[in-house]
Order: structure tokens, then sequence, then C-alpha cells
């Protein structure tokens, strides 16, 4: 029960790091279209949702934490990744 519990605060906790990274991306450069976003951001929930997956008590603190972290970094990498140099 506690991997589920793990799971939803997991999956909770990324979407303020991803509008976190939209926002400082947003300051850098233009927003890529809605698809593109919605698809450089299903990473973050693939990765937090393994994360939260292998913690081995229920740990709110530090699956939020986690979770934000994932969302921010995930989302400014994948926004890099697709700048055209």
């Amino acid at each position: 029960m506690y991997r589920v519990i793990n799971l939803l605060i997991g999956f909770v906790s990324v979407i303020p790091g991803i509008i976190m990274a939209l926002g400082l991306w947003h300051s850098i450069n233009t927003l890529p279209l809605l698809d593109v976003m919605i698809t450089r951001t299903l990473g973050s929930f693939v990765v937090i949702s393994v994360i939260a997956m292998l913690q081995h008590k229920k740990d709110v603190k530090k699956v939020s934490q986690l979770g934000i972290a994932v969302g921010f970094i995930w989302t400014m990498t994948a926004l890099i990744l697709e700048l055209d140099f």
C-alpha cells in the first residue's frame, strides 16, 4: 500500500517541477508547441514512478522533493535538447 501512496505523491509533486522548468524556459526562450511540451514532460512521470516504487516505506517528504527535482531537471534537459545550434 505504501508504494501506491508514494506513487501518487510522486505524480503530484512532479507537476510543480514541470511548471517551474517551463517558467524558466519561457523567460529564456519561447515555449514550444503544446504537444511537444507534453511529450517532453512525460518522461519525468516515468522516472518518478520508478523512484517512488523503489522506496521501502511511506516517505512523503523524500518522494515529494525527488518529484519536484525530477520534474524540473527532466523538463529542462528535454527542452534544452530541443534547441537548434
